[in-house]
């Protein structure tokens, strides 16, 4: 056995100590070579190791702080149990956990190495590493908690990045890679991350980068086809365009949630899903876009939300409003809700307490189904819900759409002033009286400009109606009567 053996020596008072050595080993003999220098502090390594070598670095080299591999192989190993209590460990491989918690502050890997595994250098106190361009595999946690470390650049030969991989590494401010796919909590906690260059992602995995809270911008790969969920959530994400990225398609529940500094979001109209609470209390989003291609408002997907412009919110396309959906929009006096609305779940519009106005014009086949508490907070007297013709003597047969001031648009032609003996109206204060001669079947009140307020009927041959919330004086009455004939009156409100 040919070994080369240079020290590197440092006196003291009690004799001998290595601070730094440079060793030549055959695989399995590392220890050997060492012999008494276990205390050294750097350590230079030439020729073959194996998985055991790597354990006695890691349980007996513990003043280790500069471990240099580079011109070292790893070779298989087989034997007794050591480590995580395997027998057997491939060649060319860093093994699982081999060097995790070690206080080893740079290291330098084999040239020829191909596989980090799962948590390999996890929790070192590495402050930057290169990975050798042989490299392809990066395993789960590989450098999680390594708390100093500042930069890493993955090879474009890496195509596989496992989960946490990076997870924890306070300090870590950039990183670039070239992987087509990010695991779960790849880069969470990573709170001093600044930059991320990924230009090949098709999918960023379930919170890839929650809670790096110094991130503020990202670059969204035009290859991009998902994200997953709470992807960004509590990051410092300033704003998101996905207008370049129309092969994206899904955003999964809280991906963005909690994003402080958040003031917009550009959506493309090839996203089909918005997972839940996806932009969940972003209180300086001011602006959204619902995606065309997106049917379902998704339960908190925009709750809390209280900067948001309502343009665009949501698309004429939304066929479902989620429970909690729109809760907390206590700064908006005017909504339009989609056309394609047919059902609004529990508490979706709570706490809007500023709502002076709610569109319906567009919605004409159906009154939607609504949950429980939809409107809770909001005084429902004092917000006029404008109906589409179709649909407007529905709205006040249905639990909680009727507490609404209900009015609606007509054609002018409709309303054409025809008057007849039989009938007469009259105010009685803020009281229209409407009487007939023979029994009423339906009354529709228009302002001038042929708005439609509402509609009251009861089957006799009187009907009143308290007009004091409204605001205009002239109205024009439309009666008509059992017999099927109408009349039209114009008539003026003293006060």
């Amino acid at each position: 056995m040919n070994i080369k053996f240079t020290l590197i020596s440092l006196m003291t008072t009690v004799g001998l100590s290595a601070s730094a050595i440079s060793v030549t080993s055959t695989s399995g003999n590392l220890s050997t070579v060492v012999g008494e220098n276990i205390d050294a502090t750097s350590l230079e390594i030439s020729g073959e190791i194996n998985a055991a070598d790597l354990d006695f670095i890691a349980k007996k080299m513990t003043s280790l702080s500069t471990l240099d591999m580079s011109n070292a192989k790893i070779g298989a190993y087989s034997g007794a149990p050591i480590l995580l209590g395997k027998t057997e460990y491939n060649a060319n491989s860093l093994p699982a956990y081999s060097l995790a918690g070690t206080s080893i502050q740079s290291i330098i890997l084999p040239k020829t190495l191909q596989i980090i595994e799962d948590g390999a250098l996890s929790s070192t106190k590495i402050t930057s590493i290169s990975i050798p361009e042989s490299v392809t595999s990066i395993g789960m946690g590989a450098f999680t908690n390594c708390d100093e470390l500042a930069t890493i650049t993955i090879p474009s030969n890496v195509t596989s990045l496992g989960s946490y991989a990076f997870s924890g590494c306070d300090k870590l401010t950039s990183a670039t890679l070239y992987v087509t796919y990010l695991g779960e909590s790849t880069f969470e906690h990573c709170v001093a991350l600044k930059s991320i260059t990924a230009p090949s992602l098709l999918t960023i995995g379930d919170a890839a980068f929650n809670n790096c809270s110094a991130l503020e911008e990202f670059n969204f790969a035009n290859t991009l086809r998902a994200i997953g969920n709470n992807a960004f959530q509590n990051s410092g994400l300033k704003s998101i365009d996905f207008t370049n990225t129309s092969l994206l398609e899904s955003i999964g529940a809280w991906a963005f949630a909690q994003c402080s500094n958040l003031t917009s979001a550009i959506m493309n109209d090839k996203i089909t899903t918005i997972g839940e609470g996806a932009f969940f209390d972003n209180i300086n989003l001011s602006t959204f876009n619902m995606p065309l291609a997106c049917t379902v408002a998704s339960e908190y997907v925009l709750k809390g939300n209280t900067s948001i412009d309502t343009t665009n919110m949501l698309n004429d396309n939304v066929s479902r409003i989620e429970k909690y959906a729109l809760m907390g929009m206590n700064h908006l006096t005017t909504f339009t809700l989609p056309g394609a609305l047919n059902y609004i779940g529990d508490n979706a519009f709570e706490g809007w307490t500023s709502l002076t106005k709610l569109n319906a014009e567009n919605i004409v086949s159906e009154v939607p189904a609504l949950g429980n508490t939809v409107w809770n907070g909001i005084d429902q007297s004092k917000v006029e819900l404008v109906a589409s013709q179709e649909l407007l003597n529905q709205y006040p047969l249905y639990d909680q759409w009727c507490e609404f001031k209900i009015s609606g648009v007509s054609s002018v032609e409709d309303i054409a002033i025809e008057t007849s003996a039989d009938v007469r109206a009259y105010f009685v204060g803020y009281d229209l009286v409407v009487e007939a001669g023979q029994e009423i079947a339906m009354v529709s009140i228009y302002d001038s400009s042929a708005r439609q307020y509402g509609i009251e009927t009861n089957g006799g041959n009187q009907v009143t109606i308290n007009t004091s919330d409204w605001n205009c004086r002239l109205y024009i009455v439309k009666v008509i009567l059992a017999d099927g004939n109408a009349t039209t009156i114009k008539i003026a409100r003293n006060n």
